[in-house]
Parts: C-alpha cells; sequence; structure tokens
C-alpha cells in the first residue's frame, strides 16, 4: 500500500509539472506576440485555449487543481517520512536541502542610469594626478618612525661654502662646528678631495689674485682639518667606550687614560649634549651628562690625589694591607678600620678602582682572584658611600624617582623621625632628617652649582654640562619642602 501511494503521489507531481510548463509556454507566447499589435488578438485567444485545456485536463483525469498543490506537497512529505521512518529508510534533514538562491536586487547594476558599454570599449581614464604632492598622514602615537635615507649634497659648490665657513671661523670653533654636524663624516672625505682640487688647480682660477698665497692658504686648512678631524675621531670613540662601561668600572678606566681626558675633550662632549638636547634626544642627552659629569668628578679627584705623592704612596701601603688578610671577614674589619680611622681617601679609592678594572678586563686572572676583587671593591664604595651625610643619601634616592606623587611621599616617610638602622635585609639603611636640613642641603648644592658654572675650570664644565632635568627636580623638591613641610 505504502508503494502503491508514493506511486501515485509521483504521478500527481509528474502532472502538475507538465500543467506548469503549459502555462508557462503560453505566456512566453503571448510576451512575444505583444510585440506586434497586429496579432495581439489571436494570441490572446490562444493563451485563454491553452488555460480552458490544461482546466478540462485536469477535471477530467481527477488531478488536484494549482490552487492544493502546494497542500498536497506537504502532506505527501509528511506521509513519506512517516513510512520511511517505520521501515527503517533514512530521510534528509531539511537543512540539508539545498536552497535556491535569491538573486540581491541591490547589487544588480542600475540599468536605467548606467550607460551601457561594449567589451571591446577601453575603460574611462580620468586626470593624472602628482601623488607625490599629496599631503602624508600625521603618526599615530606610539609609531615608530619610518628611516629615511640621507639625501646629502656632494657637489662641488656645497664643499666651496664649507670652504669658506672654515676659513672665517677660528680654529677653536672647529671642534663645535664638527660636533654639532650629523653629516661630517659623511662629508669629509669629500670635503677634503675639494680642496686637493683647488690647490692642484690654483693656476686656473681666474678669481684668485695671489696664487701662491691662496695654495699655502689652502693647504694649510686641508692640514689643520685632518688634524682636527683626527682628534674628533678619537673623542667620538672614547665617548661610545664610556658609554659602553660599566659605572664601577669607570673609576679604574679614567686615571689608566688620564691623558685622552683634555679641556678639549670636555669641549667636544659638552657641544654633543647641546646638539642632542636642540634634536629633543632626551635618552642621549641624559647618557652624555650623566658621563660627562661623572668623568669630571673622576679626573677631579684624581688630580688632587696625584698633587700630594706622599698621599699616593700611603693609599699603596694600605691597599696592600687589605691584600694580605687572609679571610673576608678580616677583609670587611680591616674596611671598617680604615673608614673609621680617616684613611678610606679618594687616593685609596682610586688605587682600589684600577687595581679593580686591571683585574676584572684580564682574561688571564682566575676567577677567585676576580671574585676577592669584586666583593673588596664593592665593600669599600659601600662604605663610602655610608660616610656621606644622611640628607645627602635621602636626596640621591629621592632624585632617583619620577613621579612626584611618589616623591612627596618618600619626603614623608624620610621627616618621620624614628630609629637609624644599618644593613636592613643586608643592603638598606632606615635614615630620616629634618625638613630644615633637607632644605638647606638642597640649597647649598643649586648655590655651589651656580657658582661653578661661572668658572673655566674643569668644575665649571662639570657645572655646566650637568642634567637639567637633575636640576629642575631639586628645584621643585625645594618648593615641595617649603610649601608642605616647613
Amino acid at each position: 500500500r505504502t508503494h502503491i501511494l508514493r506511486i501515485q503521489n509521483q504521478i500527481m507531481l509528474a502532472s502538475a509539472t507538465c500543467t506548469a510548463f503549459i502555462e508557462t509556454s503560453a505566456q512566453c507566447a503571448q510576451r512575444r506576440s505583444s510585440q506586434f499589435y497586429a496579432s495581439s488578438s489571436s494570441s490572446l485567444a490562444s493563451s485563454s485555449l491553452a488555460s480552458s485545456s490544461s482546466s478540462r485536463v485536469r477535471r477530467l483525469y481527477g488531478f488536484p487543481s494549482r490552487h492544493d498543490l502546494s497542500t498536497l506537497a506537504l502532506r505527501n512529505t509528511i506521509t513519506s517520512r512517516h513510512h520511511r521512518h517505520h521501515r527503517g529508510i533514512p530521510t534528509m534533514a531539511a537543512s540539508k536541502r539545498p536552497k535556491k538562491q535569491r538573486e540581491n536586487i541591490y547589487t544588480q547594476p542600475d540599468i536605467g542610469t548606467t550607460p551601457y558599454q561594449m567589451k571591446d570599449d577601453l575603460p574611462a581614464v580620468g586626470p593624472e594626478f602628482d601623488l607625490s604632492q599629496k599631503e602624508q598622514p600625521q603618526p599615530y602615537f606610539g609609531a615608530k618612525k619610518q628611516s629615511q635615507e640621507k639625501i646629502i649634497d656632494m657637489s662641488p659648490e656645497m664643499f666651496d661654502k664649507l670652504i669658506n665657513i672654515f676659513r672665517t671661523k677660528d680654529e677653536e670653533e672647529w671642534i663645535g662646528l664638527l660636533a654639532s654636524s650629523e653629516k661630517w663624516y659623511d662629508l669629509c672625505d669629500g670635503l677634503f678631495a675639494r680642496i686637493e682640487e683647488r690647490v692642484e688647480k690654483v693656476d686656473e682660477d681666474p678669481t684668485v689674485k695671489n696664487r701662491d698665497e691662496e695654495e699655502l692658504l689652502l693647504a694649510r686648512l686641508l692640514r689643520k682639518l685632518k688634524e682636527t678631524h683626527a682628534r674628533c675621531t678619537n673623542y667620538r670613540d672614547l665617548v661610545l667606550e664610556l658609554l659602553e662601561k660599566d659605572d664601577d668600572v669607570l673609576e679604574g678606566f679614567v686615571p689608566l687614560r688620564r691623558g685622552e681626558f683634555t679641556s678639549e675633550f670636555f669641549g667636544y662632549l659638552t657641544h654633543k649634549i647641546e646638539s642632542a638636547n636642540e634634536t629633543k634626544d632626551l635618552e642621549m642627552t641624559t647618557n652624555l651628562a650623566r658621563i660627562a659629569s661623572r668623568v669630571l668628578g673622576i679626573v677631579e679627584q684624581f688630580d688632587e690625589a696625584s698633587r700630594d705623592q706622599q698621599l699616593l704612596d700611603n693609599a699603596a701601603e694600605n691597599f696592600q694591607e687589605l691584600l694580605k688578610v687572609e679571610t673576608v671577614q678580616d677583609m670587611d674589619s680591616k674596611i671598617n678600620e680604615l673608614a673609621s680611622t680617616g684613611k678610606l681617601d679618594p687616593a685609596l679609592m682610586l688605587t682600589a678602582a684600577k687595581a679593580y678594572m686591571s683585574v676584572k678586563e684580564s682574561p688571564y686572572v682566575e676567577e677567585e682572584v676576580k671574585d676577592v676583587m669584586v666583593h673588596l671593591y664593592s665593600k669599600m664604595r659601600d662604605t663610602v658611600g655610608r660616610q656621606q651625610p644622611k640628607e645627602v643619601r635621602i636626596l640621591k634616592l629621592v632624585l632617583s624617582v619620577d613621579d612626584p606623587i611618589e616623591q612627596r611621599n618618600m619626603l614623608e616617610q624620610a621627616f618621620t623621625p624614628g630609629p637609624e638602622l644599618e644593613n636592613v635585609d643586608g643592603n638598606e639603611d632606615m635614615l630620616w632628617c629634618t625638613p630644615e636640613n633637607m632644605l638647606q642641603t638642597i640649597e647649598v648644592i643649586l648655590e655651589a652649582r651656580e657658582q661653578s658654572v661661572l668658572k673655566t675650570s674643569l668644575g665649571g664644565d662639570a657645572a655646566r654640562m650637568m642634567a637639567p632635568e637633575i636640576i629642575e627636580r631639586m628645584k621643585g623638591l625645594k618648593n615641595l619642602i617649603q610649601d608642605q613641610f616647613v
């Protein structure tokens, strides 16, 4: 019975499909015939005849009408699924049936407004624009700057302008010109070649009146420029080497190469700091200022200790006594003894720094000896640091913080009276001071700095190259203490 019902359903669906095909053919014929006005009546007649004939066929054979096709299809589908389920025949899920894709009328071209274009037609060509003149978008915050190739003018006219500049400037100003220029090392070879060319062709220059004098002046300029260039190259390499050194090695490195740290070197370093500050390179400005002040301080200590040969001899003897101890504990006790008697002076620190640097950088020294020297030098530096006034030690700690709120909290803790303890947790000291003493210490440092700026000695250079940010922080701390703690 189920088989017979399925066959009947298929026959009904096939007849309905035939009927729909007949109607579709009649409609197509009607649209084609409507193009000719003369035959419109005959086409309408044939369309009605086809419709009436299809109705007679459906009534004659007892087939359902077009109105009942959807209901019949749904009933047959449910019946077929019911019998398939009881007979164990798998059925297709509705979601897996392929769906007919509808055409989206909103994505179709607008036939009424868009002009028709043949396939062989060429596309329309608009006006040409110079994209190089287009304004580039501003970089977003945090975006890395794209590296741009340096465009350097290497023409003879440009080199002639540089020659005139160097001839009008004093030789003392050449160091500043070379230190401040970012393109000097790209231009120097071309400039030297241009001067040599002008020396060789001085007889062919019609603008020169005294050719012998001009030749001598150009030759002297070339020789002096090459000498200044060589010195600036050495200063540049020395600055790079200082930036790579650790702070604990500088105290031994600077005395060993004291002859290279001349006044001209510090003048070169001053121009480098000013150039970095003008280009808004904050990191380089801070590093150069830190190195400059640190090296100048070591140079002054070394020069002061070198004036008294007896002081250097005593420092060497004390250092030999430190090396004769048998244990690390005895070494620490000896250092504390020297500090209590006032013998842990800058001369002894410079002697220890030299020995520490030579041992640390030597590949032939055993690791045990290096460890002993590291402990010895670190202990001596810690002991010397504890000999500083407690206001200075607290001020250094507060200045190392950037956040103003955290600075205020640290000052509030430092101005709170309490017990003073040393070596808390191994490497910390608990200190406190009064706001008046801290304010007095800041005022003394700022006044000494302003007076040193006016000097022409190395101390004046150190004061002038002191990081401007540290000075501003110190002035800010002074105002903060005056407003809220005094």
